[in-house]
């Protein structure tokens, strides 16, 4: 896996957790309501304290639903208000029975802070003096909500009827405020509420230097606001009508069009009637006006001159409370089977067979049957994703409709849409012969090659090693916490394209990566940065990484990568997802030894842990449950066992493993879709590229039949689904370096080849033969040079064999007291005569080349029998002709130059050969002519150099401009390259800029190869000088 800072996070698993399940109130087991009791079972509030203790329960998370609560008298908060301190949710009912709640001022929420879908708030009055002054305060349901304060509610996701507001609200600081509710829905759930039979004179008072944001009724409305009146006003600073509204600031699905205001009292009117009808003071006290809008005058309001003629809410309508009984539905979907021939969506759509409605609580069993409960759909059903197999089922909950039996006790209602599947078949077509699927194998392998070279990876200089972040030591010293540095190290270029083999790595790239980091560990060590300031799975991958490439971790002197990444105060405290995980596959990556001393990773306790969370659900019947969907995230918590994974079960040690990775393939065939991919849970994306990486990378590890039948769709395989995002024939992809940290899909997509070629998984970096780390391991187990006898010899020589076979940049990155340890042994075991160089000879003391062409010179030494034959090779004039350390002479332009062998053993032996370079008169296909404007650049310049290049051949060339950098002993530094295909007879303009040093002695080349790849030049070449800035 997106470093999603890539990146991937415990937050992006936290985000698909929350699509995926619907928020509810929270709710404590075990705990019961501090609340009495009246005769009929009914919570009572007869004080201040009891209010207090109502909302201590709330924020215990004391479930409420199904309960009444009784205000039996009028209260007076008095100061005594203790306010709420969660974000948790009431979902009871709660009466006023007309009662005031007088002196309120509570300046973090309303009487509640946060009502629930199925809570109901009736017959409550209010009397206010209260100040808003702090706006991070204020009780939100979510952090990403609105910030809104109502006098009954902050946030309504239920039912508020028959309540009344009045006194004064002041706000000293610019926040949305409403005098009934602040906003009519539940935002943590977008559950939207109903407001019906309420009014309001409050008096809202802007004593802030912002816009307010007021609606006499509520700020924001949600699915029903009916027959409510609103005649206070609006006083302070900044008021108008953009920002203050009569009944409810902003609309959503409901409007206000029952809604009348007081005009005369407010100032102002609005136009419309969305959001409330305007009517005069004497308006306002006609019955008439409110029987039109459909106000009832039967039960729920009279009118008179007991308030001042405006209506008031009945007194005596006080109704019997009817209780709610939440319902679940479960809903039975018709199979399909998958028909290529038709869309996507159309294959998704499937046919409601069976609607079952079952209670809630058990409790009300025998209610669903005596009132004839039920429930009716008219919206359609869909599978989640074109998975094949058993895939879940989404509807749309509001076109569900419960039907009951009319009665006076019970209301039902809707709650949860509970999980259903149905079964999207296969449609039979003939899965991939052998011969196809080696041909797809050979693509996958194609396919990496694409990527990698338009990513680049291992072409020019090696990227320089930084670090960035925060650091928490203090003077050099760990702090208790981790820090936050990362290190810009190509870390994941460097694994991946040498786990793939890709060849288009240029030879010594992986040799210089390994000296940057050295280099750059020992100045970041030097610049104070410990170990735990650095991120953990930053050390973890620089571990796969230098093991991927032939090197050991161990020989790193600035660090000891192996003690950081096996200890376990670093990583129980790390922040990082997946710090343990990493932390396991670079310790396994070559079975590095992990130290006895201190506090150590426990590896078995981490096998057996995250088998246990692999394992899956298991149904009502004890039944496999099988999600359609394989979240990366999810995955990789527990990816680290499938190495341990054994198909045939015979190592009982891990039986679990065995048994949770079984459920896990499982799991993967039933989250494959139609095209072979597998997908995440992410709406409409069902060929993503990085779930489908994490799950090629857990296959290969496990060493999976990567062809097995399960795997087969339609008659798509897995590599199907892979290969869509390439053109193998045009040798494209759509992947390129702005894509979330590509490799990862070449680490997948090897994964599957080493699987099918039954080779180490891409973690398994015992398979780099060529590797320091066995060599380290065989010097580690000999004796001391003390201790040594001739029965040791074949230990000696088999380090010895070893350590010869490394290159030379291999050797020179091991420790040195290694090697001296080796040298002792081999001094011990061997104690015969160092033979010493006499001489050295060359087959060839003069020799003519042409410009371009290459020849071998061979030295030899004497005696035939030296104890060391190594000669060192050098050219007096690079520019003239180079050598390489094996003796392969270069020619490079016209003139002489003398390759001198001298031996490593003797300075004094050497041999010498003259080489004269002769002009290479053969024309080039290309001709190039210098248009470049400055014919010589200084230091520190954007060097922009255009040439205008001839095609004179006889067909289309592909031509790459290259602008080389080279410093003044002719060593190549940098370069630049622009591609583009010239037919035949044509010409065309070619440009590169180049950045020059700030300092130093460089010049600049211009010329044409045939590609990067191939290096063929097909042009003369152009020498640009670069002068000193000064």
């Amino acid at each position: 896996m997106k470093k999603f800072s890539k990146v991937l996070t415990l937050g992006i698993i936290l985000v698909f957790i929350l699509t995926m399940f619907t928020p509810y109130s929270a709710k404590a087991d075990g705990l019961t309501p501090a609340l009495k009791t009246d005769a009929l079972g009914n919570y009572i509030v007869t004080s201040v304290k009891d209010l207090n203790a109502l909302r201590s329960d709330i924020d215990k998370g004391i479930d409420y639903s199904g309960k009444d609560i009784e205000l039996t008298q009028d209260i007076d908060i008095n100061n005594d208000l203790n306010s709420f301190t969660t974000r948790n949710t009431f979902n009871g009912t709660f009466n006023g029975n007309f009662h005031v709640i007088s002196g309120y001022n509570d300046k973090k929420s309303g009487l509640f802070s946060l009502i629930n879908k199925d809570a109901i708030v009736k017959n409550v009055k209010m009397d206010t003096n209260v100040t808003i002054e702090d706006k991070n305060s204020i009780i939100k349901s979510c952090d990403n909500g609105n910030l809104t304060y109502g006098l009954i509610a902050n946030e309504n996701g239920g039912e508020v009827t028959c309540c009344f507001t009045t006194g004064t609200i002041t706000n000293n600081i610019s926040t949305l405020i409403g005098g009934v509710v602040g906003v009519s829905e539940l935002q943590s759930t977008n559950a939207g509420g109903k407001i019906a039979n309420c009014y309001s004179n409050i008096v809202f008072n802007n004593q802030s230097t912002g816009t307010p944001n007021y609606g006499g009724i509520c700020w924001r409305g949600g699915d029903v606001l009916e027959h409510c009146y609103f005649y206070g006003k609006f006083t302070g600073n900044k008021l108008g009508k953009s920002c203050t509204q009569p009944i409810v600031y902003a609309i959503g699905k409901e409007n206000a069009t029952t809604c009348p205001y007081d005009k005369d009292v407010l100032g102002f009117y609005i136009v419309g009637s969305s959001k409330g009808i305007k009517h005069t003071t004497a308006e306002m006290k006609n019955k008439d006006i409110y029987t039109a809008l459909g106000f009832d005058f039967d039960k729920t309001w009279k009118i008179d001159s007991s308030n001042d003629g405006y209506p008031y809410l009945n007194p005596e309508n006080i109704q019997k409370t009817v209780a709610k009984v939440t319902v679940d539905v479960q809903i039975t979907a018709a199979d399909k089977t998958y028909d290529t021939n038709a869309t996507v969506e159309e294959n998704l759509k499937t046919t409601v067979k069976d609607i079952k409605v079952v209670p809630e609580d058990s409790k009300y069993a025998d209610l669903i049957s005596k009132y004839n409960v039920s429930a009716t759909y008219d919206g359609t059903a869909t599978f989640s994703a074109p998975t094949i197999g058993e895939v879940s089922i989404t509807i749309d909950s509001s076109k569900l409709k419960i039907n009951y039996d009319s009665n006076e006790d019970y209301q039902f209602v809707l709650g949860k849409v509970l999980t259903s599947n149905a079964k999207l078949l296969d449609n039979g077509a003939a899965v991939p012969t052998e011969d196809k699927q080696k041909e797809q194998v050979e693509d996958v392998k194609k396919a990496e090659d694409i990527l990698y070279s338009k990513l680049g990876v291992g072409q020019g200089a090696v990227p320089e090693f930084t670090w960035n972040g925060d650091k928490t030591s203090i003077n050099g010293k760990d702090g208790t916490t981790e820090g936050s540095v990362e290190l810009n190290d190509y870390v994941w270029e460097v694994f991946s394209s040498a786990r793939s083999g890709y060849s288009g790595v240029r030879a010594g790239f992986y040799d210089g990566w390994f000296k940057s980091v050295q280099d750059g560990l020992k100045k970041m060590k030097e610049a104070g940065v410990t170990p735990r300031d650095v991120k953990m799975t930053e050390w973890d991958k620089l571990v796969l990484a230098i093991t991927a490439i032939g090197y050991d971790p161990r020989d790193i002197e600035a660090y000891d990568l192996i003690d950081i990444i096996s200890n376990e105060d670093y990583l129980s405290t790390s922040n990082q997802t997946f710090s343990s995980q990493y932390a396991l596959l670079g310790l396994n990556s070559y079975n590095y030894a992990i130290p006895s001393n201190g506090n150590r990773i426990d590896k078995e306790a981490l096998i057996h842990g995250w088998a246990k969370s692999a394992l899956g659900n298991k149904g009502a019947d004890g039944s496999e449950v099988l999600p359609n969907a394989v979240p990366d995230m999810w995955l990789m918590t527990f990816q680290p066992i499938a190495a341990y994974y054994d198909s045939k079960g015979s190592d009982s040690k891990y039986s679990d493993v065995n048994q949770a990775m079984e459920h896990v393939f499982n799991q993967f065939s039933n989250a494959q879709t139609y095209k072979g991919s597998f997908y995440g849970g992410f709406a409409d994306s069902y060929n993503n590229s990085w779930t489908n990486a994490q799950v090629y990378m857990t296959l290969g590890m496990a060493k999976s039949n990567i062809f097995d039948s399960k795997y087969i769709k339609n008659g798509n395989s897995i590599l199907d689904g892979a290969l869509e995002f390439y053109n193998i024939k045009d040798g494209t992809t759509t992947f390129d370096k702005s894509s979330y940290e590509p490799t990862q899909m070449c680490r997948g997509l090897d994964s599957l080849v080493r699987a099918y070629e039954e080779r180490n998984s891409i973690f398994d970096c015992t398979d780099v033969k060529n590797s320091t780390v066995p060599v380290n391991n065989a010097i580690a187990q000999l004796p001391d040079a003390d201790k040594l006898t001739l029965a040791d010899k074949d230990k000696v020589d088999a380090a010895e064999k070893l350590y010869d076979a490394l290159s030379d940049a291999q050797k020179s990155s091991m420790r040195q007291e290694t090697v001296d340890k080796l040298t002792a042994a081999e001094k011990n075991v061997s104690p015969s005569q160092t033979v010493n160089v006499m001489g050295v000879t060359l087959d060839k003391t003069s020799a003519s080349v042409t410009e371009g062409d290459t020849l071998q010179l061979t030295a030899a030494v004497a005696p035939d029998n030296a104890t060391n034959k190594k000669v060192d090779w050098s050219s007096s004039d690079k520019t003239v002709a180079s050598v390489d350390e094996n003796g392969k002479v270069t020619a490079v332009k016209e003139g002489t130059a003398t390759i001198t062998a001298v031996s490593e053993d003797n300075k004094d032996a050497k041999a010498q050969c003259t080489v004269t370079v002769t002009e290479n008169n053969t024309p080039k296909p290309i001709q190039i002519t210098n248009l470049t404007k400055d014919r010589s650049f200084k230091l520190g310049d954007d060097a922009k150099v255009s040439v205008k290049a001839e095609n004179n051949s006889d067909k289309d060339k592909d031509a790459s401009l290259l602008v080389a950098l080279y410093d003044e002993g002719g060593k190549f530094i940098n370069y630049v390259c622009g591609k583009q295909t010239i037919k035949n007879g044509d010409s065309s303009i070619l440009t590169g800029i180049m950045k020059l040093p700030e300092e130093g002695i460089y010049k600049l080349k211009a010329f044409v190869w045939d590609s990067l790849e191939n290096m063929n030049p097909i042009s003369d070449i152009i020498d640009i000088s670069v002068q000193s800035n000064k």
